[in-house]
């Protein structure tokens, strides 16, 4: 067996370094912030074996992992989501911060029951969020990553994927299956952003959330593609607060832009570059991309969208592209970045086919993942040309096309 092991990681490593010796090479921003997850993006192949690696233990743990401690492991799957979502929904993490504390010091500060707050803790150790000391807890990397203050934090994203997301993800399987209706309609009684628009608390969680995702999606993009010219003028379609082109505006300092979003999610904008003081660089437009686009994003050199055509049915996309297309300048260019299925191993491609349920269970009917054929299909119905792909070092890629 163990022989069996070390042919395979030798498999792998050898695969990986085939992969990689075709592997794109990848672009740098001029300037790298002192928190910049793009600093962090492996070479690419370093990428590969790593990747590589990864689906030879997935494909071994699913040889050798008995039926049994498959369906046990499965039915309950949410335990651990639950532990993470408790300790981070009463402050756990942010108390610990990066110091250490006892149970017991956590559930006093807290005004929590101890018993119980020390049993959630030791269920936080046992599934890697927490480092056991004598009589105390620190935070692991993991752990480290959803307090509040980290510069990369995703506690709004741990918070808002366990709770109304949650639910709306099991109606999917309980009654979208029937009834081809959101997950989100059925649970809720209307669609997400109907919900949200009426729930600003929720809405405000959701917008941090993508913030955080930003984080980690801007690295590979920085790393992976480059702007038409360094002083372009870069509009985010669809752009939340603006956490997307403020990281290109800080690693391209010449560059200039906008998030494009609807206009309570623009005036949070707004304020939230006034408090970076980038306010001279950067701007924000309310509106809709399911209607015409504003005169302001004819200036335009790139229309970005992150997570947005996932969103979206197909009728739908094709229409948000043509609008794209009628604000757009010949020579401009079209940017979208989401998770294309069919790319990448099996570990990733897991991620990506439940991200689909989680698009049924939170999109309007018509929302899900699509292949690179798929995507490149939309962009011709909309009249563009096809658009190229753009593989990163991340669960997600880019198809990027020219406007004629």
């Amino acid at each position: 067996m163990r022989g069996c092991v070390w042919l395979g990681l030798l498999l792998a490593l050898a695969v990986g370094c085939l992969i990689a010796a075709t592997c794109p090479p990848g672009a740098d921003p001029p300037h790298y912030p002192p928190t910049s997850t793009a600093a962090g993006v492996p070479p690419w192949p370093l990428f590969y074996i790593v990747v590589a690696l990864n689906n030879f233990f997935e494909t071994m743990a699913a040889a050798t992992r008995p039926p049994l401690s498959q369906v046990l492991s499965l039915s309950s799957a949410y335990w651990q989501s639950d532990v993470a979502y408790a300790l981070t929904l009463h402050g756990v993490f942010d108390l610990i911060g990066t110091g250490s504390m006892s149970c017991v010091e956590v559930s006093k500060r807290l005004s929590l029951h101890e018993p119980f707050t020390c049993r959630m803790m030791r269920a936080g150790e046992a599934i890697g969020l927490l480092v056991p000391h004598e009589k105390a807890y620190s935070l692991s990397p993991a752990g480290d990553l959803l307090r509040s203050e980290h510069p990369h934090s995703m506690r709004a994203f741990m918070l808002m994927i366990n709770e109304e997301s949650r639910e709306a993800f099991r109606t999917a399987g309980t009654k979208s299956l029937k009834s081809g209706v959101s997950g989100f309609k059925e649970r809720y009684g209307e669609e997400f952003w109907e919900f949200h628009s009426k729930h600003p608390k929720q809405m405000t969680q959701f917008d941090n959330a993508m913030k955080s995702l930003s984080h980690f999606v801007v690295g590979s993009l920085l790393r992976d593609w480059t702007p038409p010219a360094p002083d372009a003028f870069v509009c985010d379609v669809g752009g939340g607060i603006g956490e997307m082109v403020l990281s290109m505006a800080t690693h391209y300092p010449q560059l200039k832009g906008l998030t494009f979003d609807l206009p309570p999610v623009a005036a949070n904008a707004a304020k939230f570059f006034a408090s970076r003081g980038v306010e001279s660089r950067l701007s924000a437009v309310g509106g809709s991309f399911l209607e015409t686009l504003p005169a302001q994003l004819k200036k335009c050199d790139v229309f970005y969208m992150k997570f947005v055509l996932h969103d979206w049915s197909d009728s739908d996309c094709v229409k948000i592209l043509k609008n794209v297309k009628a604000a757009a300048k010949p020579g401009s260019k079209i940017v979208s970045t989401d998770f294309i299925l069919g790319l990448d191993g099996s570990a990733m491609e897991k991620t990506k086919k439940l991200m689909d349920i989680n698009m049924m269970g939170s999109c309007p009917s018509g929302g899900r993942e699509r292949t690179v054929e798929e995507y490149m299909n939309l962009y011709l119905e909309a009249g563009l040309p096809r658009p190229t792909l753009i593989k990163m070092r991340d669960v997600v890629s880019s198809v990027e096309v020219t406007v004629p």
